[in-house]
């Protein structure tokens, strides 16, 4: 098939956009071998670089105590190995302040990772906006490193609102409005939008340190250009979240929306370049 038959770009047309995924979890459960087999659809959409946010850590076990040593030494050796093409984010647990220091000093100032993320939720209950993510946060900052914070609000509680029914530590875009004024001048990227991408990018709007990730919630078309309304495409960052959701869902979410060639060039890796170069030049990473 011909993609621009039908209107579709192809791969080279893909290859062009230089397109970073900050949402990739190829390396979540099966670890590099479930990497490899996924390499297949990240070449076929051309995507220049992965961010994998599940290096040495997971919803459960945010800090990877679980984890063999031996395991941890592949994944550290394969990340060194393939710099390149494929980059790593550690999973932090906000209510370990200082556990969470030493994994980043480990995998970030002495290893070969770029950033941190927050889970949906964590064994302890605790936000991002809480208190004791100040040390963190104040790491990261002297590290350079990507701060990305899964964000969503669930509809319940009593009374029923949004994010009355998160995970015990599932963070909402209005934690993350909260972070960034006591961080004004640290980039923090507030994923998946909160889900209601309505309420999750006017609760961010404030905060010019903030930028908006859109992947894994439902592919309403205008999601893009209402948030480039909002916000400016300079504060939006695309995610693939592949395996677990479709590259051509994702993608479409960009090409559907009514925006110029800059944007989307913007949208689909220039803005997260510009976040993670300070960290890529202190380690000799390509841009």
């Amino acid at each position: 098939m011909n993609p621009a038959a039908y209107g579709l770009p192809t791969r080279d047309d893909l290859v062009k956009l230089r397109i970073w995924d900050i949402h990739y979890h190829g390396f979540f459960g099966g670890g590099i071998r479930q990497h490899e087999e996924n390499l297949f659809y990240v070449e076929r959409m051309g995507i220049e670089r992965m961010l994998s946010l599940d290096i040495a850590g997971s919803a459960t076990d945010p800090l990877g105590t679980s984890i063999a040593d031996e395991k941890k030494r592949e994944i550290r050796e394969y990340l060194e190995k393939h710099a390149d093409r494929v980059s790593g984010l550690i999973p932090i647990d906000p209510s370990q302040p200082v556990e969470s220091c030493r994994k980043m000093e480990e995998w970030i100032r002495r290893g070969p990772c770029i950033g941190i993320k927050y889970y949906g939720g964590n064994p302890g209950g605790v936000v991002c906006s809480h208190q004791d993510n100040d040390a963190i946060i104040r790491l990261a900052a002297e590290l350079n490193a990507v701060i990305y914070i899964h964000t969503w609000m669930k509809i319940g509680g009593q009374p029923r609102r949004p994010g009355g029914d998160n995970e015990r530590g599932e963070s909402t875009p209005m934690d993350v409005a909260q972070l960034a004024e006591r961080f004004p001048t640290v980039p923090l990227i507030c994923g998946h939008s909160g889900g209601d991408w309505e309420l999750g990018v006017r609760a961010v709007r404030p905060h010019e340190n903030v930028y908006i990730e859109f992947s894994g919630s439902d592919p309403h078309s205008g999601q893009v250009d209402f948030t480039v309304r909002e916000l400016g495409a300079s504060r939006l960052i695309w995610g693939g979240h592949g395996p677990s959701r479709s590259y051509s869902t994702e993608l479409s979410k960009v090409l559907d929306a009514d925006l110029t060639g800059d944007q989307r060039m913007q949208i689909f890796g220039g803005n997260l370049r510009r976040i993670a170069a300070a960290i890529f030049r202190k380690k000799g990473y390509k841009l």
